[in-house]
């Protein structure tokens, strides 16, 4: 319950500024639009070069009024830097109406514009051209080739991942680290074994050349939530330079509690970014056999190190670590470790630590007071005291601050709206109902 409600705070905040965004886009329309008829009008200029900025300029502008315009100098311009540019800009646009003239574009006599098109179609996720994509996979040049792997594993298509699977077998390591990623985008459980044994022929023979690789297999394996690669990552972190903190984190967003005590190992070596990564993945896994362990960074000297025990003993809700958070939260060096220790104790989740840090609402470390809003809601919103200091908060001379705590109170004002008696069309979750009273007040 706590933990959904900082999750509804976070987006109602991110409705809030996208009202806001709404009205600063509502106040320059007009100077928007002047600008992008001058580019459209540049489309005409005698100067390829100048045809080619405008193009440019179009797609960061991202206005759909541009699109038939460029589609047209798609098709007709002769130069084919302005046509790779226009290519490009289409993809930035992101309007439909560009997937046909750009899949024409596939067929270009030049590799600059056909691998612009390609990349742009990718951007678009433009099922439609999931065909004239794998026709590219056979193009001529090497670029588009790798382009058009990119693009599909964009697709959103599982089906594509059998036919870039044989890719895997390709000596060419710029085109095996494309196809992975684009197995793990397409989320393609099926390559899993094929990528474990990958990994497995790199873990045998480890060498700093084929370190990318290495980190592009462990985060698709990551991704994929591959169980069955966690004895191959664990071997990763025992013997492979560069990859360990990597395969660390990785064993934490798989999720097997298996992987706990490998970490809680990985918590003694030298490297710390190591350790920190075993911090990090304890936490995720909620391994709290690691909490002695976990508690002992606390009083380590590198902030980091604090910073991210203190974070972990909060996900182990481990409520003997509280009078060192505590001590922490009011009194560390580090005004980065002090906001975390305050996170960690409302993600404890135990209210009888709320008098001892009602009072840092007045703390001189605006990154602490933003902490505090999470941490308030998380442990009893609904507390008088609480929607004090959170009223307080939300007239921070700091915006960022004072915006948190407006939403955490908006939250609360709507929860505590009537709830709508008429039957919804389908089964609504409180939460869903809340956020739907949240995005009706920001409206």
């Amino acid at each position: 319950m706590c933990r959904s409600f900082r999750n509804t705070s976070q987006e109602v905040l991110w409705l809030g500024a996208e009202k806001v965004t709404k009205l600063i886009l509502s106040s320059n329309s007009s100077n928007a639009v002047s600008h992008t008829q001058r580019s459209i009008e540049n489309l005409n200029n005698a100067n390829p070069r100048q045809r080619s900025h405008a193009a440019q300029e179009l797609g960061q502008q991202r206005d759909v009024a541009a699109v038939p315009h460029l589609i047209t100098l798609l098709r007709d311009d002769p130069n084919t830097y302005v046509r790779s540019a226009v290519a490009e800009a289409l993809g930035h646009i992101g309007d439909t109406t560009a997937v046909y003239p750009l899949m024409d574009a596939l067929h270009d006599p030049c590799t600059f514009v056909r691998r612009a098109a390609v990349i742009s179609l990718g951007q678009l996720q433009a099922k439609e051209a999931q065909g004239a994509l794998l026709q590219t996979l056979d193009d001529p040049n090497f670029y588009v080739r790798r382009a058009a792997i990119n693009a599909i594993g964009k697709l959103e298509v599982r089906d594509m991942g059998a036919v870039l699977l044989p890719l895997l077998n390709t000596p060419d390591p710029r085109i095996r680290r494309t196809v992975i990623t684009a197995m793990r985008r397409l989320n393609y459980q099926e390559a899993t074994p094929h990528l474990i044994d990958l990994l497995d022929t790199y873990v045998v023979n480890p060498t700093p050349r084929d370190l990318p690789i290495v980190k592009i297999l462990v985060m698709a394996l990551a991704d994929l939530r591959a169980r069955a690669a966690i004895p191959t990552l664990i071997r990763v972190i025992q013997g492979y330079v560069g990859g360990r903190s990597l395969a660390a984190l990785a064993l934490g967003k798989i999720g097997d509690p298996q992987a706990g005590p490998v970490l809680l190992e990985a918590l003694a070596d030298k490297s710390l970014n190591l350790q920190i990564a075993a911090l990090k993945s304890l936490g995720m896994l909620q391994y709290t056999p690691a909490a002695p362990t976990v508690r002992e960074f606390l009083t380590i000297t590198d902030p980091r190190l604090r910073r991210q025990a203190a974070l972990t003993l909060g996900q182990l809700r481990d409520t003997q670590a509280i009078p060192t958070l505590l001590e922490i939260a009011r009194e560390d060096v580090s005004s980065l470790v002090r906001p975390a220790a305050v996170e960690a104790l409302g993600l404890v989740g135990n209210p009888q630590v709320l008098p001892a840090l009602l009072p840092l609402v007045n703390d001189a470390n605006a990154y602490l007071r933003a902490a505090l809003v999470g941490a308030l809601v998380n442990l009893d919103g609904n507390r008088p005291q609480v929607k004090s200091a959170l009223e307080q908060l939300a007239q921070d001379k700091v915006e960022h601050v004072a915006t948190t705590a407006r939403c955490a109170l908006e939250v609360y004002k709507t929860a505590e709206a009537p709830v709508d008696t008429a039957v919804p069309t389908k089964p609504q979750t409180w939460l869903r109902k809340l956020l739907g009273r949240a995005r009706a007040t920001l409206s």
